[in-house]
């Protein structure tokens, strides 16, 4: 039923003889009598179980105008005068004093204040305590006598005498006999001491009423004082253990990092709900409580303090009503998804959304930051603001860093802190001072400077980067990076990046005035493009430039632009179907080293594929118009008359196929067409100006057979496969001298396993092998019970019924073979383990069977911090008869990351030229993490070909030193450990990772 604070008294005394009558069973019925809902608006939403009132009047009634003595066992005095609802109507026309304010406490010491649900508290039922006259020896009631006073009140009122009634409840009868009236001078003169006493601590009026025959007489006494709302702070608040925090530690060998332990949020059942937060409803749960209906309500043991998604427990505390304010003291702590507040004192404004907490420290999980403060304001809006406080991403005990200042506001809207006369502390030490910090608490775009970097080499001296981000808009942004380099100048470096609905742009550039060791300007321009102006319709640019071929070596750049040998300047539209598609695009570069390549300007191509064409026939089909030019007039132009020739190609390439398969075998047999037609110019040689053309039939029958058996290890059960395979190829080639042709993006693919079973032979689409063979393969292969492949072996050879006379095949030389067989290809991959992997290919002479080339690599990555990979190349047998090609080399390549505890982590490489004794690289270097800090020092000597004479080398050393703060950034260089990424293709240096 609808409860209004008008009402307040009136329904106080209906109830509470009901509440005494049940407080006797309390521990055995777990039903309420009543219970009552603060609505937003301010108004008591109230529930009676009329069930249980009906229940409590069925014992026999004592008579209504006599007086009970002591041998009497009247059940329910109270009740005796008349109907419940004319008592309340009489005690409410009797009470001199205005509703609201004058309404004595209710006191309900088992059930919630203000709760939605049902709490069971167990042990002995808890007294209903009404406030006592002042008395100058005031005496304690029994719980019964004081779960009674109200039964009593009602029944003398209908009584002449002035003296009240005193009744103890015994079994299921009461035990009342008429106690003497007190003195009003005296009740008075003890009212007026304790006023006295309480001049300094008075808190809000209360009342203390007697019946007094027929009239109640009720006199005001002061409320109990209030709690002081600030506290003198000592110093930083230390949790008694870091379980207060939700720091826990890991179990022994759980730990996988240098933090030796983790936050953990528990599982609460947070409200969902959609209102606003001003309209959502609050929900107060106490052991104990004293309410005085429509203003203040003390709360004992066990407080829970909820709205929405936010809750508040402490010790004690009160609640006012009308305020919506909330005062908390001892264990105070506030909670919501992701969010943890402790404090010895919190005051909160269930209106605003606004608590401040004294002497607090806070959590905020998923960031892995706490921080402390003498005061911790948590506002409506989710903003942090810490006064004489500090934050660290530290783990509990720990502040080996941390941002201390007047004041911190953390906002976890904008993403951003805001430090104001700020420091920062490390091992408590400060190191740097700054009126004004603003620094990112997530991941999220903000305008600032971002951490700065700095090394030191042989050939540059100190190198300082300090870069400076400007967020500009939500879809475009600009990183400026003003670099120090001590033996060349000031480098500029910057990087705009701008997006739209369809695209994803980025430009980049970069500018040394007068290098000092260059003698001249040096620059980058790179430009990034990415889009989709339509549907099916792709756009892609890449272009990057630089003012000189040693620009990479001498500065590096932090830009995100291509560092190859020959730079890409691409542009391409792309337009997809599900079974076409068709693109334009053009392809040039600038060669810093090496040989300039052919470039493509432009290139027309359209590629198409029609599945089941008839039954099990498939239709392919390629076309293609290029135009082919190349920079003749670079440093790195090749010198020969033939390599200057261009032209134009078109190219056709339909073919049909078919696929039939079965559990113990295949076969796929394909024809193909492949023409190319040119006309060719060379300004160096006129005579190899002219049209010429290549075609060629090829059928060709790729077939295999798998045998399988069973068998048992002690570690499991085991499958192995045996796989002969034979692929017959035939292509009969039409064409003019193919070496009058130039190779255009076309290169003869290297002599391995799988190699020996392609149909051209070649990638691109200059050449083709005109040839008859048969290729023989078996490997074999050891699968687990889950079906992982543990181990693959092979071996193949081809065997040729015709001389190779336009074109070679893998293994033989580029312009053909006469040879009937080829070389042998080994094939080997092992499994050891799922980190543990063995791979090797190599090449066994045909006629003596020597091994001629093989490379073996060697690879352990766990998934963790450890690595270990080797990597030895040797083809010194196979170029036994040129030993100076440059294609003859005997290299090994070691490199390794290895934790020597859960805090030091060792890394390094070796790079080693067997063949000419000479030293590629060497790095070694040492990391040490703690939980939110690390730092690496690394050393490294490398090769430089500064003049572009691989016959010479000259090296370079340098020192680096890189600190990570976790949650801020790194500082200084780690450079040399890209190999790391090389290796496992991932970010290894992952600063984010502790």
């Amino acid at each position: 039923m609808p409860f209004d604070t008008r009402a307040a008294f009136k329904l106080t005394l209906a109830v509470a003889a009901a509440i005494s009558a049940q407080t006797l069973h309390a521990q055995e019925n777990p039903e309420r009598l009543w219970s009552c809902n603060l609505t937003p608006s301010g108004e008591w939403d109230c529930e009676v179980n009329e069930s249980l009132v009906q229940q409590a009047e069925q014992p026999s009634r004592a008579p209504v105008d006599q007086a009970p003595d002591s041998g009497q066992r009247p059940t329910r005095q109270e009740a005796i005068t008349a109907d419940k609802d004319e008592r309340m109507k009489e005690a409410d026309q009797r009470v001199a004093v205005t509703p609201a304010p004058a309404a004595p406490p209710v006191e309900t010491a088992t059930t919630e204040v203000i709760t939605t649900d049902v709490i069971t508290t167990t042990g002995a039922p808890a007294p209903i305590n009404w406030p006592q006259p002042a008395t100058a020896q005031p005496q304690r009631a029994t719980p019964q006598q004081q779960a009674l006073r109200t039964a009593t009140t009602d029944a003398t009122s209908a009584t002449p005498s002035d003296s009240p009634w005193s009744c103890v409840a015994e079994g299921d009868s009461w035990d009342c006999s008429q106690q003497p009236a007190p003195a009003r001078t005296q009740v008075a003169s003890s009212r007026e001491a304790m006023r006295e006493q309480q001049v300094t601590a008075v808190g809000k009026p209360e009342w203390s009423c007697s019946a007094s025959g027929e009239d109640w007489d009720c006199q005001e006494i002061p409320g109990a004082a209030p709690v002081a709302t600030r506290r003198s702070i000592a110093g930083p608040l230390v949790p008694a253990t870091a379980a207060a925090l939700d720091w826990y530690p890991y179990a022994p060998g759980e730990a996988t990092g240098a933090c030796r332990g983790r936050y953990v949020e528990p599982e609460f059942a947070f409200l969902e709900d959609d209102r606003p937060f001003d309209q959502q409803p609050i929900y107060v749960n106490a052991l104990n409580s004293t309410t005085e209906i429509g203003g203040i309500t003390q709360l004992e043991g066990g407080i829970q303090l909820q709205r929405g998604g936010r809750l508040i427990t402490s010790t004690r505390g009160e609640f006012d009503q009308q305020a919506r304010n909330a005062r908390l003291f001892g264990e105070v702590r506030y909670r919501e998804k992701g969010f943890l507040l402790t404090s010895e004192q919190a005051e909160a404004n269930m209106l605003s959304g606004d608590t401040s907490f004294y002497n607090a420290q806070y959590v905020m999980h998923q960031e892995h930051m706490r921080g402390q403060a003498e005061l911790i304001t948590r506002y409506g809006d989710r903003r942090v603001e810490l006064s004489e406080g500090a934050i660290t991403y530290c783990e509990p005990g720990s502040n080996a860093w941390q941002i201390a200042a007047n004041n911190i506001e953390l906002n976890p809207e904008t993403g951003r802190g805001v430090a104001r006369h700020a420091t920062l502390d490390i091992a408590g030490v400060p190191v740097l001072y700054t009126p004004y910090l603003s620094f990112p608490i997530d991941d999220r775009r903000q305008s600032g400077f971002l951490y700065p970097s700095f090394g030191y080499s042989k050939s540059d001296g100190l190198d300082i980067a300090i870069p400076y981000y400007f967020n500009l808009a939500e879809n475009f942004d600009d990183t400026l990076t003003p670099r120090y380099i001590g033996e060349r100048g000031l480098l500029l470096e910057n990087e705009f990046r701008y997006m739209n609905r369809w695209s994803h742009n980025t430009l980049s550039t970069s500018w040394l005035g007068g290098d000092d060791q260059y003698g001249d300007d040096r620059w980058l321009f790179g430009v990034k493009h990415a889009g989709t102006p339509m549907d099916n319709l792709y756009s892609l640019v890449d272009y990057t430039r630089v003012s000189d071929d040693d620009y990479f070596q001498d500065l590096g750049t932090s830009l995100e632009v291509q560092r190859d040998d020959h730079l890409d300047q691409r542009f391409e539209l792309r337009y997809l179907q599900p079974s076409w598609s068709l693109a334009l695009h053009t392809q040039s570069y600038q060669t810093i080293d090496g040989v300039t390549p052919y470039e493509k300007v432009p290139q027309l191509l359209l590629t198409g594929q029609r599945n089941n064409l008839a039954g099990p026939l498939h239709l392919g089909y390629t076309a293609e118009y290029t135009r082919f030019e190349r920079d003749l007039d670079s440093t790195y132009a090749p010198a020969s008359k033939a390599a200057a020739t261009v032209g134009d190609r078109v190219h056709l390439r339909p073919r049909l196929s078919a696929t039939f398969e079965r559990p113990w075998g295949y076969l796929r047999p394909s024809a193909t067409l492949w023409h190319s037609e040119y006309d060719l110019e060379n300004e160096r040689d006129n005579t190899r100006n002219g049209s010429h053309s290549v075609s060629a039939g090829i059928v060709s029958l790729d077939s295999g057979l798998i045998f399988e058996r069973s068998f048992e290890l002690a570690d499991g059960q085991y499958t192995q496969t045996l796989e002969p395979r034979l692929f017959l190829l035939h292509a009969d080639v039409n064409a003019d001298e193919q070496s009058e042709i130039p190779l255009f993006d076309t290169s003869q693919l290297g002599f391995t396993y799988y190699n020996l079973f392609h149909e051209t032979g070649w990638s691109g689409n200059d050449r083709v092998a005109d040839t008859q063979q048969a290729t023989l393969g078996l490997s074999s292969a050891v699968y687990s019970e889950q079906g992982i492949e543990k181990l693959r072996v092979g071996i193949a050879q081809a065997h040729y019924f015709a001389d190779r006379e336009y074109a070679g095949r893998p293994g033989d030389a580029r312009n053909g073979g006469t040879d009937s067989s080829s070389n042998l290809a080994t094939l080997a991959n092992w499994n050891f383990t799922r980190n543990l992997r063995l791979t090797h290919n190599g090449e066994i002479d045909r006629n003596g069977y020597g091994v001629l080339e093989h490379n073996y690599k060697l690879s352990y990555l766990p998934g963790d911090k450890r690595l270990f990979y080797l990597n030895y190349r040797d083809n010194l047998e196979k170029y036994s008869d040129n030993p100076t090609s440059s294609a003859a080399h005997q290299q090994l390549d070691i490199a390794f990351r290895w934790p020597l505890s859960n805090a030091w982590t060792g890394y390094g490489r070796w790079q080693q030229d067997l063949d000419n004794s000479e030293n590629l690289e060497t790095l070694l270097g040492v990391e040490y993490a703690s939980c939110c800090w690390k730092v690496r020092l690394t050393g490294r000597s490398w090769v430089i070909d500064p003049d572009g004479n691989v016959e010479e080398f000259e090296t370079d050393k340098g020192i680096f030193l890189q600190f990570v703060l976790r949650g801020l950034g790194t500082f200084g260089q780690g450079q040399g450990r890209e190999f790391l990424e090389e290796i496992t293709g991932y970010d290894e240096d992952n600063n984010g990772a502790f």
